[in-house]
């Protein structure tokens, strides 16, 4: 899933990652990463304590990790909100609550693990998420 979300983002898309601890939020980020052209070498960590990570990548890979955010107005301080619908992908982890600041469109994905393995289920926020969600789904078996 992830390569496939690689080959089909482009400059000003914005996936918003939702799900509990554990849930392979930064493992997805890792498998986008990887297929934009980060090499292995290189850490794809989560962006927890210094809450943005920017990857050198065709177009620049902007992870953030909002968990620890307490408002908002913080989302202009990172320069998250310039970046998006602009020059890089942007993805957020916990960004459900700054939906509103984040612009409000975008692909969202809730993870979540089970006993049964992962699952993921993807919310199309505007036109070009409604697009990206087309690219990705097809060919995938339901």
């Amino acid at each position: 899933m992830g390569a496939r979300l690689g080959a089909a983002l482009r400059a000003g898309d914005l996936l918003v990652l939702e799900g509990d601890l554990g849930a392979g939020k930064t493992f997805l980020v890792r498998a986008i990463a990887r297929r934009l052209g980060v090499p292995s070498a290189l850490p794809v960590t989560s962006p927890t304590f210094t809450l943005v990570n920017e990857h050198v990548t065709q177009p620049p890979l902007v992870h953030a990790d909002l968990y620890r955010l307490g408002d908002a107005d913080e989302l202009v301080e990172l320069g998250l909100v310039e970046r998006i619908g602009r020059d890089a992908i942007v993805i957020v982890e916990w960004g459900d609550r700054f939906s509103e600041a984040l612009g409000g469109r975008g692909l969202w994905i809730r993870l979540a693990l089970d006993a049964q393995g992962r699952t993921a289920c993807f919310s199309a926020r505007g036109e070009r998420a409604n697009a990206l969600l087309q690219e990705i789904a097809a060919g995938i078996p339901y």
